[in-house]
């Protein structure tokens, strides 16, 4: 099937997690609001292919 990728974004989300969280505590603002972002756009995405992956158009 087409759903080789949604593995990969799961794992890729989790490290974009962690390197967020990682940039909250050594105190880099600039690196955990930028990360930050990248987070919410990642999660987003997982978000809507596991949602395509579980529920959708079946």
């Amino acid at each position: 099937m087409d759903y080789f990728m949604v593995p990969l974004l799961v794992i890729i989300s989790i490290l974009a997690v962690k390197g967020t969280l990682y940039n909250k505590k050594t105190g880099n603002k600039p690196g955990f609001v930028i990360g930050g972002l990248f987070t919410l756009g990642m999660l987003g995405i997982t978000g809507l292919a596991l949602y395509d992956l579980f529920v959708g158009l079946q």
